[in-house]
């Protein structure tokens, strides 16, 4: 098994050691026959970067200065392991992992086949404890339209300033969603698993499998098409100064 080390994730993608080590490539952008990376989108508050892993190998991520959250787009079989768990965690596509600072995860890719997922670092950092949703009937809401249910949300984890939400909207189906907040500011990173048209308040998105959309509009509108649409927000809200409430 190759171990691959994805330095200092908040300095530069371009940071990688190996076993056999190999030239460093632009910052934001790395490339070898085990792993392949893309910085896809930056602003003040999220670093989101895209990330294949070749089957058999792992991939360790530092993240000693932010918090992170992780989401499978592709392949089951990506086990993630922490310092503060000591065991193996099996993920699959979908899933969505947030990651505090320090925690710095191994990821390896245990199917035959390359496994696709994206880091989102989080630029500002909150103290209060994040908690996961781990009570379905609490955690999964349906969507309903005349009494038939197309879809639903489902929460994932939250301390009341970071949150995550997954989505899943039936083919033909349109959901609106509102994060207005009248005291803070709302800063949202949507991360497609599925090819879907989006609206942020007026600017429309066609969106592909993986694509990552950063936006601060309070009200957010998907169209599934033909096809069912799934998708995963990160939300950080922040106050008057652009700082992460805390």
């Amino acid at each position: 098994m190759r171990r691959l080390l994805y330095g200092a994730l908040f300095l530069s993608l371009g940071a990688i050691a190996q076993t056999n080590r190999q030239p460093a490539l632009t910052s934001g952008e790395i490339q070898s026959t085990e792993v392949t990376g893309q910085l896809m989108e930056e602003n003040a508050y999220f670093r989101v970067s895209r990330v294949d892993l070749a089957p058999g190998n792992e991939f360790k991520v530092q993240q000693h200065k932010r918090d992170a959250v992780i989401v499978v787009l592709a392949r089951d079989g990506i086990l993630i392991n922490t310092q503060r768990t000591g065991s193996p965690e099996k993920l699959g596509e979908g899933d969505v992992r947030f990651l505090r600072m320090g925690t710095d995860p191994t990821l390896t890719n245990s199917s035959d086949r390359p496994a696709r997922f994206v880091v989102i670092e989080l630029k500002q950092h909150s103290d209060a404890e994040i908690r996961s949703c781990a009570e379905p009937m609490k955690c999964i809401r349906p969507i309903r339209v005349g009494g038939a249910e197309i879809g639903e949300t489902t929460s994932l984890f939250t301390n009341g300033f970071i949150t995550g939400y997954r989505y899943r909207l039936s083919s033909g189906g349109t959901l609106t969603s509102s994060y207005f907040s009248s005291e803070l500011h709302d800063h949202l990173v949507l991360i497609a698993l599925t090819g879907m048209r989006a609206n942020f308040e007026g600017t429309e998105e066609q969106l592909k499998t993986g694509e990552a959309y950063p936006s601060d509009a309070t009200e957010v509108e998907v169209d599934a098409g033909p096809s069912e649409a799934r998708w995963v927000v990160i939300r950080v809200l922040t106050n008057s100064a652009g700082s992460l409430a805390r």
